[in-house]
């Protein structure tokens, strides 16, 4: 009696795994065959769930194998069908993964690089001490911030009757530009040449309520230019939002191919993009530019968690990402500790060829 409830309990989680296996494939399928979609193409946030839900889906079916079916040849093309499905979707997700990355380099002799720390505040006090202990630790030469509401950190500044800004205070470097909405604000140790926010209201015929900006700086490193690009677009939770994001993307392309055709600075562009790198509009816009990018340990991790830390392998997403231009390369990218923010602070160091000097990895 017992040995049938078992062989019932294996067939019964045999078929669960297909089925389920087989629905998570699509949904992750879903992402490449209709990015056009606000639902599929927010599908491909999640192909990593997907993937290890697939993963146990198929350990499942191949556990139901161990017993006798009603239907074993419906069982068994069952299996082979899911197994394809899951073979599609695996490949997929590594080809997207590898598209536009590039393997990391140390700086060699008489190579300039710079290290760049950005991150989302979810308008986190700048001075608060988890973060200025990550970033004192980090030795960056440039912060980028996100979500920044300005107007708030400089009430937090005045009511503790502290310079606006702390600009030159460690571990803020001494050149600091705003947005003029105040979302996006930059720091940098090397002078800042030129500097421009440009406003994305939403197309004709949108409702006017989440107008973003385009931070565009030229910095001095070390007595090379260096055009740096700031991105926060609007996180695609509805429709309206993700087509508000498109709409940012389309002018991020436009202003990215406008300092292209000026002159053959090379380009840094880093943020929090609310964007999956394994969603179409990401493979476009890098294929499109040429730019590539790098990850932390060589894929894709967790940069925005949900609800806690302690779960960001499971409830997280991809979405802080940095961008070189061909003439960079990557010499390490990393993830930062949890700070207070919803958001993992993301590292790079960027060669520059032909410089002077090294940054050495901590």
């Amino acid at each position: 009696m017992h040995h049938t409830r078992f062989r019932r309990l294996r067939s019964l989680i045999g078929w669960l795994g297909l089925t389920g296996g087989v629905l998570v494939c699509l949904l992750g399928l879903a992402a490449f065959a209709a990015p056009g979609s606000w639902a599929a193409d927010n599908m491909s946030f999640f192909l990593r769930q997907f993937l290890a839900a697939g993963l146990a889906g198929l350990l499942g079916g191949l556990l139901g194998l161990t017993v006798p079916h009603r239907r074993p040849v419906l069982y068994k093309s069952f299996l082979r069908l899911y197994a394809l499905l899951f073979a599609v979707l695996a490949g997929a997700t590594v080809w997207r993964t590898v598209e536009h990355t590039r393997p990391v380099a140390a700086a060699r002799p008489g190579e300039t690089s710079l290290r760049i720390v950005a991150t989302n505040l979810e308008s986190l006090f700048l001075e608060t001490r988890t973060l200025t202990d990550f970033l004192t630790k980090s030795e960056a030469d440039v912060m980028v911030f996100e979500e920044t509401s300005w107007w708030l950190q400089k009430r937090h500044w005045k009511n503790l009757g502290r310079p606006i800004g702390a600009v030159g205070e460690p571990p803020f470097p001494e050149h600091l530009f705003v947005g003029p909405l105040g979302d996006i604000s930059v720091y940098s140790r090397f002078p800042i040449l030129e500097s421009k926010s440009i406003i994305v209201e939403e197309k004709p015929g949108q409702p006017r309520q989440d107008i973003r900006e385009i931070l565009v700086l030229k910095l001095d490193v070390e007595g090379r230019p260096v055009n740096l690009v700031a991105v926060h677009p609007s996180s695609p939770r509805s429709e309206v939002q993700w087509i508000r994001r498109q709409t940012y993307l389309e002018r991020l392309e436009a202003v990215l191919k406008d300092l292209q055709s000026q002159s053959d600075t090379e380009t840094i562009v880093i943020g929090d993009w609310n964007l999956s790198p394994w969603s179409a509009y990401f493979s476009n816009l890098f294929g499109g530019l040429n730019l590539h990018t790098a990850f932390s340990g060589g894929y894709p991790q967790t940069t925005r968690f949900f609800f806690d830390y302690r779960l960001h392998w499971v409830l997280g997403a991809v979405v802080d990402h940095v961008a070189v231009t061909p003439g960079l390369r990557f010499a390490q990218v990393r993830l930062g500790p949890d700070i207070g923010s919803d958001h993992l602070p993301l590292m790079a160091d960027i060669v520059l060829p032909g410089g002077r000097k090294d940054k050495p990895a901590n």
